[in-house]
């Protein structure tokens, strides 16, 4: 299985109108990026965090299509699957700048949402923010400790939690590769199938068609799984175990582009 080079053609690509319906305001608006950044830098770290936000959401549909058991929270298996594939489907270069985009989405969530003054909800099925940050940040080191001891540092990874990653990593790999290896050894199919827009015209779209054809070039699920862009009223993205199909909203999308690549 070979990995994948980022070639998006950014600035062949012009952004569609992300129209937030009436009423829909429901999450705190980002600042917005840097004033020095091109709008293709701040395309490219969005496109990037919403491609792993579909990972995650991928994660939900194999847990559900296979049956898989889960052993603690779902959301968190999820975010590990996230993170192993950024890291085991791109090239070393392509999947730093991934990881990095990933991991400030919840970064910057978790400063915008303290910036309301709401205390996080420890109660809910996802965990805060700032772990979803360092899960990201440490099972990406732990796959490759040798070569990303610096960029964990200057993520913020602690000497004592860098000491578990590599640990973490494989287990992790391990976990999810016992079920993907038998996608894998089945072959290519067209299990995964976009469900539109057949007319969107924009690089969001864009990414997730390449993405299915892509997952469809080296696995073949046991079930269809659809995959959409669609409004949603808020910037969410979620499985459907009732319809078998993910939707990632294009609020997500919009909101993705407020955030600043740089912090």
């Amino acid at each position: 299985m070979g990995l994948k080079s980022a070639v998006f053609g950014l600035a062949c690509l012009a952004l569609a109108g992300f129209g937030m319906p009436a009423g829909a305001q429901m999450w705190p608006t980002p600042a917005g990026p840097a004033e020095d950044l091109t709008e293709d830098e701040v395309l490219e770290n969005a496109l990037a965090a919403y491609q792993a936000v579909f990972y995650h959401e991928l994660g939900h549909a194999l847990i559900d299509i296979l049956e898989l058991p889960v052993l603690g929270l779902e959301e968190d298996a999820a975010d590990i699957l996230s993170a192993v594939l950024i890291h085991e489907l791109w090239e070393p270069e392509d999947s730093a700048f991934k990881l990095r985009a990933a991991a400030g989405y919840w970064a910057q969530s978790a400063a915008i949402w303290a910036d309301t003054g709401e205390a996080p909800d420890f109660g809910g099925v996802h965990s805060p923010d700032e772990r979803r940050y360092f899960t990201y940040v440490c099972l990406y080191y732990g796959a490759d400790p040798e070569n990303r001891a610096e960029m964990a540092a200057e993520l913020g990874l602690s000497e004592g939690r860098a000491a578990t990653c590599p640990q973490e990593y494989e287990l992790a790999s391990q976990s999810w590769g016992t079920f993907l290896d038998e996608l894998y050894e089945i072959g290519p199919g067209e299990s995964l199938r976009w469900t539109g827009p057949e007319d969107a015209d924009d690089p969001f779209a864009e990414m997730i068609r390449e993405e299915i054809d892509y997952l469809n070039s080296i696995l073949t699920l046991p079930a269809t799984l659809d995959v959409e862009i669609a409004l949603c009223d808020e910037p969410n993205a979620y499985y459907d175990p009732s319809t078998v199909s993910v939707t990632m909203c294009w609020e997500l999308a919009e909101w993705m582009m407020g955030l600043d690549p740089e912090l």
